[in-house]
C-alpha cells in the first residue's frame, strides 16, 4: 500500500469556507483511484499542522502517480501558502483494543542526516513500541518518508488512530513512556535530540482510515 499525507497550510486571511470547498474537490479527484481518501479540517491545537489534511491511501505508487496530476491542480489556488507533504509505504499495526475511531493523528518529522543509522533506528523501535504502553493508541504506522516536500527533508511519518481527542491529548502526549523514551529524541534537554523538525497535525475522522493488512495465508 502507498500512501500520501499532505498538510495544506491556508492564507491567514482565507475565508472559513475555503477550505471546505477545497476538501471537497480534493475528494472528488482522488475517490475514483484511492482506496481510502480523509481530506477534511484539522482540528485545533497542532503545531504547524496546517488548516487541511488530505490523507489518501492507494493499492500501490502508481495509482497514486495517475491522480497526482489532478491533486497538484487543486493545490495550485493562490488561497493556499504553504503545503507540507510525504510519500510512503507500508504496513499498518492494528492497535491493542479494538474501538470505532474517531481521530486521525499524523506527525512528519525530519531527523538529522549526520544521525548514526543505529541510533535511527533506536529512535524508530521506541516509537512503534508506543502502543505497548499506551493503550489508547488504535491502528499505528511508522514508515520512512520516499518522498518529501515542504518546510522540510521529512524522513518519518508516525500516524495513528483514537478513539476519541482525550485519547490523543491526553494518555498519549502525558503518558510516562512519552517523556521518558520518545521526548528525548525531540528535546535536547532531556536526551540526544535527534528531529531538527516537525509537524503535528490530527483531525476527525469518520470510520477507520488507516487499513489493517489481513493476515497472510499459512502455508
Amino acid at each position: 500500500m502507498f500512501k500520501v499525507t499532505t498538510l495544506v497550510h491556508l492564507v491567514p486571511d482565507a475565508d472559513a469556507s475555503t477550505g471546505t470547498a477545497l476538501a471537497g474537490r480534493l475528494r472528488e479527484v482522488a475517490a475514483p483511484t484511492a482506496r481510502r481518501v480523509l481530506v477534511t479540517p484539522t482540528l485545533p491545537g497542532g503545531i504547524d499542522g496546517g488548516d487541511v489534511i488530505v490523507h489518501l491511501h492507494f493499492d500501490d505508487e502508481s495509482h497514486w502517480r495517475a491522480v497526482e496530476p489532478g491533486i497538484t491542480a487543486q493545490l495550485r489556488i493562490p488561497e493556499i501558502r504553504h503545503i507540507d507533504s510525504v510519500g510512503y509505504a507500508g504496513v499498518p499495526t492494528p492497535g491493542p483494543r479494538h474501538f470505532e475511531p474517531t481521530v486521525y493523528r499524523t506527525l512528519f518529522v525530519a531527523v538529522d542526516d549526520s544521525v548514526d543509522p543505529a541510533v535511527v533506528e533506536r529512535f524508530e523501535s521506541e516509537t512503534r513500541a508506543m502502543p505497548n504502553h499506551i493503550r489508547t493508541i488504535g491502528t499505528s504506522q511508522l514508515s520512512r518518508v520516499r518522498e518529501s516536500s515542504g518546510s522540510a527533508r521529512w524522513t518519518h511519518v508516525w500516524e495513528q488512530e483514537y478513539a476519541n481527542l482525550d485519547g490523543l491529548l491526553g494518555p498519549y502526549m502525558t503518558h510516562p513512556y512519552h517523556w521518558a523514551h520518545i521526548d528525548r529524541w525531540f528535546d535536547p534537554e532531556r536526551g540526544p535530540r535527534i528531529v531538527t523538525r516537525l509537524c503535528h497535525s490530527f483531525c476527525a475522522i469518520d470510520g477507520a482510515i488507516i487499513a489493517v493488512a489481513a493476515p497472510a495465508t499459512p502455508r
